[in-house]
């Protein structure tokens, strides 16, 4: 049963969708370039605006891609490669670190999340409308093995926690979280680890090795949207905090840990900032000014934040922070190249590499039936900036 009534849910029979598909304003028709704006003078809670802009290069204006949606990135450290999953092709593409295409997987049924392994060697992503979790080896980007969720699971999103891989599954109020442990042969695979109507659709996962055994998870399709904080270092799910509107907050679009594993960052639809909370008892913490429609998150490892948002010109598409700071210390702006405003950001479509010194977006544009890959480099903050 729902935790509290009046909440504003997808409606029964609608066909199932992939959590982050594109539900944003119609922007005027143009191309895509990335420029950097340096941001001086910032006053907290008014959104910056750019005032310069980098050299427009072939690279600024990003790698096309043959996909026309996304559900998820990552970036391998090891092999230097991203990549993305498409849920309407069934395809992972795999791009190098200045953005070019150097592969794909197939045959992956409603791919969606990526979950990279410690080690990097390993992505695990879960396959909706093929009820597994496929094991994608980084080295070959071959599918080394594939694991049954059950018939009907429908897994969308997943998040490890040492030797336990954790996945959000089903559709509307009937969607559960359940787990796969990677240490036995076969896996094991355990369902219905939090009530049926926690969470309407299969929610979006977060853990961190600084914080082992805590999982946190967000409603998706749900206004206002819920957010619940779990133990999981015993053979189950244990409920520590079930927040509803943290903060004033819609559905999720996107979660994130700082490094430490100590505060989660959001993005939903509204508020029009970056709120943070801490954990586990999900108390607000520092407020990020953004803008209009949040709709991604990332934190790399150096503590530095990208905060992205569905934006319109002149306004910025990603802020960049470093935690806990007022103001941003740079803006980017996916500009198209005939100057009109076109270039937006994908929904979950940012990702730091590992080491924290370059960032990866995912945008998408009106006049285009591709999304394109753009590279931000040297987009931390220096040590001495």
């Amino acid at each position: 049963m729902d935790r509290a009534t009046g909440r504003d849910r997808h409606p029964a029979g609608v066909p199932p969708v992939p959590e982050g598909t594109p539900m944003r304003r119609r922007r005027p028709h143009a191309r895509l370039l990335l420029t950097l704006s340096a941001l001086l003078g910032l006053s907290l809670g008014t959104a910056p605006t750019a005032t310069a802009a980098a050299t427009t290069t072939p690279e600024d204006r990003g790698t096309a891609l043959p996909i026309a949606y996304h559900c998820d990135l990552a970036v391998d450290q090891l092999h230097q490669r991203v990549f993305i999953s498409d849920y309407n092709t069934g395809t992972v593409l795999v791009a190098d670190y200045q953005g070019r295409l150097i592969g794909t997987v197939k045959n992956l049924p409603g791919v969606c999340d990526l979950e990279l392994s410690p080690d990097s060697r390993t992505i695990y992503a879960p396959l909706a409308l093929g009820d597994a979790i496929s094991v994608i080896d980084t080295g070959t980007a071959k599918e080394r093995a594939r694991h049954s969720t059950g018939a009907g699971t429908v897994p969308f999103h997943v998040a490890l926690s040492g030797q336990t891989l954790f996945f959000g599954y089903g559709e509307d109020a009937e969607a559960s979280i359940g787990s796969l442990t990677l240490g036995t042969t076969p896996p094991r695979v355990r369902l219905g680890l939090v009530p049926e109507g926690d969470f309407n659709g299969a929610p979006l996962m977060v853990t961190s090795p600084a914080v082992p055994g805590r999982l946190v998870a967000g409603d998706q399709r749900t206004t206002p949207g819920d957010i619940g904080v779990y133990d999981v270092s015993g053979t189950g799910l244990v409920e520590r905090t079930f927040v509803r509107e943290p903060g004033g907050s819609s559905s999720f679009n996107d979660l994130a840990l700082s490094p430490d594993g100590k505060t989660l960052l959001t993005a939903s639809g509204a508020p029009y900032h970056h709120p943070s909370f801490r954990l586990p008892d999900m108390k607000e913490g520092h407020t990020y000014p953004s803008t209009t429609y949040p709709n991604a998150v990332a934190v790399s490892p150096r503590g530095d934040f990208a905060a992205g948002v569905n934006s319109t010109e002149p306004e910025p598409d990603i802020f960049l922070y470093r935690l806990g700071a007022a103001s941003p210390y740079r803006t980017v702006t996916l500009a198209p190249a005939t100057g009109y405003n076109n270039g937006g950001l994908r929904p979950r479509g940012i990702a730091w590499s590992p080491d924290g010194t370059r960032l990866f977006a995912i945008s998408e544009h009106n006049d285009e039936d591709h999304l394109r890959l753009v590279v931000v480099p040297s987009a931390h903050k220096p040590a001495s900036g």
